[in-house]
């Protein structure tokens, strides 16, 4: 099973996720809908969505519109911190095209966000579910920090591995966890299968940012949808770099810390200065097995995910869990 495969398994739940979106992506103020819906229509694989209603159908789940509520309750704060993030990255592209930064300015793009943020938190004020209204203002706390903490690591070659982890455990992996958290939820199931459920969104999440860092070093801008090397022409100091400055000789380190402190003193659009030098980068990284290594370590979070799943295997919901595998693989997989 691929992951069209999993999107054709829920097209119709995801049908009324789109439907639903749009509907709040409304407003009398025109900018929003325009920027929700430029967002919306820029190629995005709803991931967070589909990981909702499939963890939802797996745990039992089967009746009214939760799940679908609560899709767009991840999807709108996800929109909300891709708008926040291009601008605090001065990022000119997203997903191909311009960003919403680009086309509209700074002001709009974080007002949007703000807006967006907004909106999720009136849904689940609608539903009133206790438990999830707290897992997801937790997550939103935890994306922030975790947005503040790599801003802290900014341009640090001596930024340690475990600080990595932890920053995109907050940044990336905490709402993929909560989505797969709400199915649980949704589904009633007991806390000892919530937490399998948890565990495997955060496992997969932390991979999914690995993979994010991995092909900023070895894909292409037309696949990727943005240049290659963004990352560090924005300061993040990712794993593959991480694992190069520490496995280096120190004349390379010294190379190394040259290399970032011109990026960090110099436009990072300035194409004489990032071309050359990210691919003194790129040879490194395959000179030491950085990149390698990072997919290691991915490849590992993928199996524990896997294993944190495997005892709610049942024959009543095989396809949908046989969906979440298939998702995880498809994590480790992806070229963008």
């Amino acid at each position: 099973m691929g992951f069209k495969d999993v999107v054709t398994i829920l097209q119709e739940d995801l049908k009324r996720v789109e439907a639903y979106l749009k509907r709040n992506f409304q407003s009398d103020v025109t900018l929003i809908p325009t920027i929700s819906s430029y967002l919306s229509n820029g190629g995005g694989k709803r991931l967070r969505p589909i990981l909702v209603l499939a963890a939802s159908k797996l745990c039992g789940y089967n009746g009214g519109d939760r799940h679908i509520r609560y899709s767009c309750v991840v999807e709108l704060i996800h929109a909300a911190t891709l708008l926040h993030d291009d601008v605090v990255d001065e990022a000119d592209i997203r997903r191909g095209i311009p960003s919403a930064n680009a086309k509209w300015g700074n002001d709009a793009s974080v007002l949007v966000g703000d807006y967006l943020f907004s909106m999720s938190f009136s849904l689940m004020a609608e539903e009133c579910d206790k438990r999830i209204i707290t897992l997801m203002s937790d997550v939103s706390r935890k994306v922030a920090e975790g947005e503040v903490k790599q801003l802290i690591c900014k341009y640090d070659l001596d930024t340690a591995e475990d600080v990595y982890i932890d920053v995109i455990s907050r940044k990336t992996a905490a709402l993929i966890s909560a989505c797969c958290g709400i199915g649980a939820m949704l589904g009633g199931v007991t806390h000892d299968k919530e937490d399998a459920l948890i565990s495997f969104g955060e496992n997969i999440g932390i991979a999914f940012q690995l993979i994010d860092d991995v092909l900023d070093y070895t894909s292409n801008e037309i696949v990727l949808g943005k240049p290659v090397g963004n990352d560090l022409s924005e300061g993040k100091v990712t794993l593959p770099l991480i694992h190069l400055y520490k496995e280096a000789k120190e004349k390379e380190r010294d190379e190394l810390k040259e290399i970032v402190k011109s990026y960090k003193t110099c436009s990072k659009r300035s194409e004489s200065i990032g071309n050359e030098q990210l691919k003194r980068i790129i040879y490194l990284m395959n000179n030491y097995g950085s990149i390698d290594y990072t997919m290691n370590i991915a490849r590992k979070y993928i199996e524990n995910a896997k294993s944190d799943i495997t005892p709610l295997m049942q024959a009543s919901s095989e396809k949908y869990f046989n969906a979440l595998i298939s998702l995880a693989d498809y994590i480790l997989e992806r070229k963008n």
